[in-house]
């Protein structure tokens, strides 16, 4: 009997303790993910979009969210390209609710999207938020938390 509670508390500490640091060690990679690019990190590979909400009738502004990364981005996608010769265009950003760091990006000149650098979403939220100019109106729109 006591060979087996033993070996039942053996057990217990071994998973606890294995599933424990490996789980902080996810946590602690995800930080350096802060300003870079989801594509070339490889976390565009497991994204999804979590949070949408419509600018305007012309843009969407997207939370992204890696699944196998823990990061978040925003991305803004129009339907009509920005000219920048008729004040078109339209830009994205993300915030990290927990200490506020934020990255955005500008619909580049003949182009519908652009997309941020990522922040570490792991055990926090983040929002986006979007603006589109079609030239007599600026309009913004923010996403949920996620």
């Amino acid at each position: 009997m006591k060979k087996g509670m033993l070996m039942l508390s053996l057990s217990f500490v071994f998973t606890t303790f294995f599933f424990g640091l490996s789980g902080a060690h996810q946590a602690v990679e995800a930080a350096p993910l802060d300003g870079t690019d989801p594509v070339s990190t490889g976390c565009a590979n497991s994204a999804i979009t979590v949070e949408s909400a419509r600018i305007d009738p012309y843009a969407t502004i997207e939370l992204r969210y890696s699944t196998q990364c823990e990061t978040a981005w925003a991305r803004i996608t129009a339907s009509v390209a920005h000219d920048p010769g008729n004040d078109y265009g339209g830009n994205a950003k993300v915030v990290r609710n927990s200490d506020g760091r934020s990255y955005s990006c500008e619909i580049p000149a003949y182009q519908t999207s652009c997309f941020t650098s990522q922040v570490n979403d792991s055990g926090v939220t983040s929002f986006a938020e979007g603006t589109h100019d079609v030239g007599a109106h600026t309009y913004r729109a923010r996403t949920a938390a996620y």
